[in-house]
């Protein structure tokens, strides 16, 4: 028998309503009345139960978190170590690559503190009193150093726990960044000495070869009290300078003071010999008198030495000593950036006060629970029944008119919906499905379904033509980026020194790679190889701003070197660069009559020779950075001979960096056995379009794309060969 939808949905909301509410009026009765009779029977034999194991439980948890909080200290300090290191490890880096490579950095003057500075971060330099002011070198050193004051001043405004920063040269001048200018000033004005090399973290670092925190000790300029760290610079295993950094023992406490419980506990670092680093106490045998360094290795207290050599393993573990003539527990960690440890000592009537003042009021709550549960198990009977019924009786009339107001609506949005057919879309709301709730919503969608579907077929063919519009203008782009390189082949019929063939793969329909060769003069050509930043139209757009420039500066015969064509055509790229971009290129001119091949680069892929004797070679050649990244940057050249039947190889990073689907890189190695491999293709014949460049290079691309196999191209693979058969072009015995 067929059930109205108007029944259904009553007997749907009653059923389980009334059920529940039965179910809630007997469990709610049965479980105050046995919670009642549960309290009486068993009221005396829990207050015992408690009484006897609280202070035990108490004990133990207050142990276990106790050591937990000692572990997540200790991490916070080695955060703070390790944002302190961490920072001036990569100073240390920096100042290496400015003093290794001084020809590619520019400089920045520094001058010494001023009282005008008072209270402002600045960069100031000072000399040791050893030190030669006017020595050139050592001037050259400063401005380079000076060129970091942006990283210097970060350094210092990032770091909360650093007050200085400091790079302190071989021969005698430290350059400062901090707060405190005017305290290193004499009364007559001038700068005061600072002689870097005296001081401990400096001393420490050379002592080290590496990162040292030193212990502490007093400040050169201001007395006061601090810890600092040194990093030295080697270049070429020689010692050029030491970063350093100091943190006030003022800053230092505020760390250990945070790691403090209340008024109970104290908090020591130790570093790995055993002597106090900072103490939160003043006296006693871990207090730091005088601020002198106390080794806890030497204590006359056994059980405070044994603790020491234990937490000195570098584990996390929990004891209790005699110190200070006082039952002590001690929990420690290590602080593993700079190899010191933490201990937080709490005293033992210090920890057991928390349970003996719980065991009492937990004694007190128990006897006066009863009376209130008895007081209240009646009334709590009295009210379940009557919110029972009521309950009920609200279920009935909600599930009825709820049952009423639900069917009337669908019923007339059913009947409308029935109607929408053919071309017949239109649905519109009327007053019946205003319901103000989900019907309404649901009505209202179909009214917005109904009048967007009869949009959707105009979109559609809008959207259709949009799209056809686009991939015809990429197509275009295509088109021409592609008729912008020079793809006709054989490139210099008429030229039998040598050949060339070069092909280019985009990751999309239009790419960053470009490749150009073009004749100088009779006697020169150029060859060239890039790669633009990033990928799409803008890398194609800044393609060929970058292939016009390198080709004008060329021809224009203002340089002769390719390393100063590349710092001239970098110049240019930078300005206006607003959005950073930048190409990577190969640039070698050919004397065609004696094989001479002068080169240059700029952050491209090395170049790979072929040569009888030795096969193919990847040569690595001087690299400079990336073209349009800085002004300023200077390239160096390299020379290479290449005798008849030599060949020369260049290619994008698309090819060794070309991926399978298992994430695996195509590689240098795989490239030569490429090339090795693709050898056999090259002719001797000198015919014209039949050197067999065309097919060496499809060669190689044809075992990129076996590597590869289905993965999707995730960059533009560009490749070039040029073999270079010598002034005679005669037979060869050379591929």
């Amino acid at each position: 028998m067929k059930q109205s939808l108007r029944f259904k949905v009553f007997k749907n909301s009653i059923i389980p309503v009334a059920v529940a509410v039965i179910v809630f009026m007997i469990v709610g009765i049965f479980q105050v009345r046995r919670f009642g009779n549960l309290m009486e029977q068993t009221n005396e034999d829990q207050n015992h139960v408690i009484l006897d194991t609280v202070s035990d439980s108490m004990k133990e948890m207050a142990t276990e978190e106790f050591q937990k909080y000692v572990v997540s200290q200790t991490n916070v300090l080695n955060r703070k170590f390790w944002s302190t290191r961490h920072d001036l490890e990569v100073l240390a880096r920096q100042v290496e690559m400015v003093l290794s490579h001084p020809e590619s950095y520019g400089g920045v003057s520094v001058a010494p503190p001023s009282a005008s500075d008072a209270g402002r971060l600045t960069l100031q330099v000072l000399y040791s009193e050893t030190a030669d002011g006017l020595n050139p070198q050592l001037k050259h050193q400063i401005r380079l150093v000076g060129g970091l004051r942006s990283m210097m001043m970060e350094i210092v405004e990032a770091n909360d726990s650093l007050i200085d920063c400091v790079v302190a040269l071989k021969c005698g001048a430290s350059i400062l960044a901090d707060r405190e200018p005017e305290k290193k000033i004499r009364p007559d004005g001038s700068a005061m000495p600072f002689n870097a090399e005296r001081r401990p973290w400096y001393v420490g670092a050379l002592v080290h070869e590496g990162t040292y925190f030193t212990p502490v000790n007093e400040d050169a300029f201001t007395g006061d009290l601090q810890i600092m760290a040194g990093v030295p610079v080697y270049v070429d295993g020689t010692l050029e300078a030491v970063c350093g950094g100091s943190v006030r023992l003022e800053e230092m406490g505020k760390f250990v003071s945070e790691a403090q419980l209340g008024d109970y506990t104290d908090s020591c670092l130790i570093n790995e010999n055993g002597n106090v680093m900072y103490t939160s106490r003043t006296e006693g045998e871990l207090g730091l008198e005088n601020n002198n360094l106390k080794s806890l290795k030497e204590s006359s207290n056994a059980q405070l030495v044994s603790l020491v050599n234990e937490a000195l393993k570098g584990d996390v573990g929990f004891a209790k000593i005699e110190l200070d003539q006082e039952a002590t527990y001690i929990a420690y960690a290590p602080i593993e950036t700079v190899g010191w440890t933490q201990l937080l000592m709490i005293p033992q009537e210090d920890l057991n006060r928390t349970a003996y003042v719980l065991m009492q009021k937990t004694d007190q709550v128990m006897e006066g629970s009863l009376d209130e549960v008895r007081s209240n198990e009646s009334r709590t009977i009295l009210k379940t029944l009557i919110i029972g019924a009521t309950l009920l009786l609200l279920a009935l009339l909600t599930s009825m008119l709820l049952a009423n107001s639900l069917v009337r609506p669908i019923k007339h949005m059913t009947r409308k919906v029935s109607m929408i057919q053919g071309d017949n879309m239109s649905f519109q709301v009327d007053d019946t499905l205003l319901t103000g709730d989900e019907i309404e919503i649901l009505a209202r969608s179909f009214e917005n379904m109904s009048e967007q579907m009869q949009g959707y077929v105009h979109e559609i063919v809008q959207i259709t033509s949009e799209k056809q519009r686009l991939e015809t203008e990429l197509s275009v782009a295509s088109q021409i980026q592609e008729h912008m390189l020079p793809t006709k082949f054989p490139a210099f019929p008429d030229r039998k020194e040598f050949d060339l063939y070069a092909v280019m793969d985009p990751a999309r329909e239009v790419g960053g790679d470009f490749y150009d060769y073009f004749l100088i003069d009779d006697d020169h050509l150029a060859v060239v190889m890039a790669d633009v930043s990033g990928k799409g139209v803008p890398a194609a757009l800044f393609m060929v701003i970058s292939r016009t420039l390198i080709k004008n500066v060329t021809l224009s015969g203002v340089y002769d070197r390719p390393s100063e064509i590349l710092r001239d055509v970098n110049n240019k790229l930078c300005e206006g660069n607003e959005d950073n971009m930048f190409v990577t290129a190969w640039l070698g001119i050919l004397t065609i009559s004696t094989g001479s091949l002068i080169s240059s680069c700029a952050g491209h892929e090395y170049p790979v020779f072929y040569r009888k004797s030795e096969g193919f070679v990847i040569e690595k050649d001087p690299h400079g950075l990336a073209m349009g990244g800085m002004e300023g940057v200077r390239y160096k050249d390299a020379r290479w001979k290449l005798h008849p039947g030599d060949l020369l190889f260049l290619y994008t990073d698309g090819v060794p960096e070309a991926n399978n689907s298992a994430q695996e890189l195509f590689g240098n190695d795989r490239m030569l056995s490429a090339l090795e491999n693709s050898r056999n293709t090259i002719t001797e014949d000198r015919e014209p379009g039949e050197t067999g460049l065309y097919e060496f290079l499809h060669a190689v691309r044809k075992q990129i794309d076996d590597f590869v196999g289905d993965t999707p191209q995730f960059d533009d693979l560009t490749m070039l060969c040029m073999k270079y058969t010598g002034p005679e072009h005669g037979p060869e015995n050379g591929i």
